[in-house]
């Protein structure tokens, strides 16, 4: 008997040996898996810290307030986006090097967060109208030009002010570099071009475009939305392309759901963007984005006619058309005006029809 436990215990310490030896890796695998876990959650939330911490720095580095101050002289009360009806400018500027810069393209995009209506103009660039910060008539995209270093942004606005006698509330200003990077950042967009075309970009390559449904990178969005002479349109044309491709990127940037495109949309913005819109004011317009974002934008254009005065082209807008565009934009606002700002309303409006400008 004694012999039997003898030869029985040994074997059991055995087998208690080799089961610890199988543990060991099992429970070491079990650790691993838990403090990966940990850093992952700790990584996430340190993440999203930094995601934060960027979207605050890059409104801070984005954000340029105005010359005269965050109301416009048009309103007897400073409105605020996400809660009033407010007119914002976008401003497309080509300020290439050795160049005062240029308003390239104009676009007053009107949003009433009550009645949730949203509509569109574009204002050609050749538009000839009375410039107050030169004091004569020239074309709209030498406001900014013309303007003071560091107020290039409130000469716009004092001149698009002058040629609707709306208010602008807030303006959005973007180089061609930074729609290209914003583009690029949101993954690209997809547009619907309206015919078969092929434009030289920047560097003089050949793009060809083919109507239908096409999806667009950065340097080929550019493209796109700068063909003009092959449009038989012409700006109208072209301020479609505009207008399509500003609501392809919205779109596209409210849907990113990636970590890494967030960060590069944030590099982009900030390095290329300047708007008096707060952060605070910015997700206003976000969620006010994401209700009307199903609904067709109501878009406008400015008729009017060529024109060539002393040998410059100007477009001239027909009163009648801008006068609707005006009573639209106030109705969507429920603007009743304040003072006296129409267009051509000032004595000195006609006595310069000579222009001064670039020639462009």
């Amino acid at each position: 008997m004694s012999y039997y436990n003898e030869e029985r215990q040994p074997t059991r310490l055995v087998r208690r040996r080799v089961k610890k030896r199988k543990r060991r890796p099992f429970r070491r695998l079990i650790r691993i898996i838990l403090v990966l876990l940990v850093l992952c959650m700790l990584g996430g939330v340190a993440y999203a810290g930094y995601l934060a911490y960027k979207v605050k720095s890059t409104a801070d580095n984005s954000y340029k307030g105005l010359a005269h101050g965050n109301k416009s002289d048009l309103r007897m009360d400073k409105v605020t986006m996400g809660k009033d009806p407010v007119n914002i400018l976008l401003m497309g500027v080509e300020d290439y090097k050795g160049s005062p810069g240029h308003s390239d393209a104009l676009m007053v995009l009107t949003i009433n967060p009550d009645t949730k209506e949203a509509s569109i103009v574009s204002i050609p660039r050749d538009t000839r109208t009375y410039l107050p910060d030169v004091g004569r008539k020239d074309k709209i995209t030498h406001a900014y030009a013309y303007g003071k270093k560091g107020h290039k942004e409130q000469a716009t606005i004092d001149a698009v002010e002058h040629f609707l006698d709306v208010p602008i509330d807030y303006y959005v200003r973007t180089n061609f570099q930074g729609f290209k990077e914003v583009v690029d950042s949101v993954g690209g967009i997809t547009v619907d071009v309206p015919f078969d075309f092929y434009q030289k970009n920047l560097k003089g390559h050949k793009i060809y475009f083919h109507k239908g449904k096409m999806d667009l990178n950065g340097d080929e969005a550019l493209t796109y939305v700068q063909m003009r002479k092959q449009d038989k349109r012409g700006d109208f044309g072209r301020q479609e392309r505009q207008q399509q491709a500003m609501k392809a990127v919205a779109d596209k940037a409210l849907s990113i759901k990636s970590i890494s495109r967030a960060d590069n949309l944030l590099n982009s913005v900030g390095d290329n963007v300047q708007t008096n819109i707060s952060l605070k004011e910015m997700f206003g317009m976000r969620n006010f984005y994401k209700q009307i974002q199903s609904k067709e934008l109501e878009r406008m254009n400015i008729g009017g006619q060529d024109e060539y005065i002393n040998g410059v082209y100007y477009f001239s807008p027909d009163e009648q058309v801008v006068q609707k565009v005006r009573d639209r934009i106030r109705e969507i606002l429920n603007y009743k005006g304040k003072g006296s700002a129409s267009a051509d309303s000032s004595s000195s409006d006609g006595t310069s029809e000579q222009s001064q400008g670039t020639g462009e």
